[in-house]
């Protein structure tokens, strides 16, 4: 597939859209909660019910993607972001903090992944899937671009200022590639590349079935990358880990991801969406029993097979989140079933990491690591459940 300039510009709008608003938000927040004198229990609680909203924004925002064209609710996104961003730079108390943090992160989603695969969907219906694993190569760099520009400019101006440079990427970058995007198509026909009926021609029980065994699949492993990645520091000191070796073994994670999606995007006809799933479940699940190893011994070996494992299996998981769906369900109706999908999916993501910390200093790290290994054998069964046919 030769990569077009839409597909190459959603990946940018994708790593702003991630980037601006929720990577920003670990730099930035400290730096509020410092000027204000807040506890940052406080500042991240308010984001934590700020990515719940999420999960009622979903739905909806998959009718509007479905009834007006995934185009128009990224055009609106990057505005409402842009002036979401700019009110966080004139804001002066907590509520207003935390009613502006509920907005931003409730119109997130349409500046993110789920509005972008449905963009992706409609234009090029069940052909989208390498479209889809550009997209995330690309976006996948979104924090390690982010980080440290945000400290760079946190050099040059306050955070207040900073907010205002993120709301004009939003409104002069992203904003005129959204407006850019070719219209959607007509709907893909309802069958299957692989010859199996899509849903849209099979039983309502056999949908609902789907539905609820990839909604599973999709909040299991969301529960597991959203408290690694919040609490992963915390659980290797706590395993024995020196900080150095467990920064090591985090800052793998990226290339891993970005590895795995190179091969996929590589080798895409290789094999199938549903195998793709499962090897991204598996080696998900691999990774923290690889990491259980650490409860004997704290190894670096145990450390880095882990970071190889589980970055791999998040880099394929966002691919997923994106192609499984159309494979099934195809591109009729996809904005629609990627917002039900992703309201599970959004709450489990929201609850793990304080879940998880609350084990780890309640009970121990072995408590915590069950936890993660419990949730992430759930995502291999509900998706060996739903694929096994």
């Amino acid at each position: 597939m030769k990569a077009s300039p839409a597909t190459i510009g959603l990946g940018v709008t994708m790593t702003i859209g991630y980037g601006t608003l929720y990577y920003s938000f670990s730099v930035l927040a400290p730096e509020i909660a410092r000027e204000f004198g807040w506890g940052q229990s406080f500042v991240f609680g308010v984001f934590s019910f700020g990515l719940l909203a999420g999960a009622i924004a979903a739905p909806i925002l998959g009718r509007l993607v479905d009834r007006f064209g995934a185009r128009l609710v990224l055009c609106l996104g990057s505005v409402t972001a842009s002036v979401a961003l700019a009110l966080f730079a004139v804001m002066q108390n907590a509520w207003q903090f935390a009613v502006i943090t509920l907005v931003a992160e409730f119109i997130a989603l349409a500046v993110q992944y789920d509005a972008g695969f449905a963009a992706l969907a409609q234009t090029h219906g069940r052909e989208a899937r390498a479209h889809i694993t550009l997209v995330t190569l690309i976006a996948g760099f979104a924090s390690t671009v982010y980080w440290p520009l945000l400290q760079w400019l946190l050099t040059w101006m306050d955070w207040r200022d900073v907010y205002l440079v993120l709301a004009a990427m939003n409104l002069l970058i992203a904003l005129p590639i959204h407006c850019a995007l070719p219209r959607a198509r007509g709907a893909a026909e309802p069958v299957s590349r692989l010859g199996e009926p899509s849903a849209e021609v099979n039983p309502d029980g056999e949908r609902k079935r789907r539905m609820v065994l990839m909604a599973t699949a999709f909040a299991a492993g969301g529960f597991v990358v959203s408290a690694v990645g919040a609490t992963l520091l915390v659980l290797m000191r706590d395993l024995g880990y020196a900080t150095t070796l467990a920064t090591l073994a985090g800052s793998l994670i990226g290339p891993s991801q970005v590895t795995a999606r190179l091969i996929e995007y590589s080798r895409r006809n290789l094999f199938a969406p549903p195998m793709t799933a499962t090897i991204a479940a598996l080696a998900l699940a691999l990774g923290l029993f690889v990491l259980a190893g650490a409860l004997i011994q704290p190894f670096a070996a145990f450390a880095i097979a882990f970071a190889v494992f589980y970055g791999a299996g998040q880099g394929l998981t966002s691919i997923v989140r994106g192609v499984l769906p159309l494979h099934y369900f195809g591109a009729a109706g996809y904005g629609r079933t990627m917002g039900t999908l992703a309201s599970t999916r959004i709450v489990a993501s929201a609850i793990a990491p304080v879940s998880v910390i609350w084990l780890n200093e309640t009970v121990g790290p072995s408590a915590a690591l069950g936890a993660l290994a419990g949730m992430a054998c759930l995502a291999v069964l509900a998706t060996l459940a739903l694929t096994r046919r």
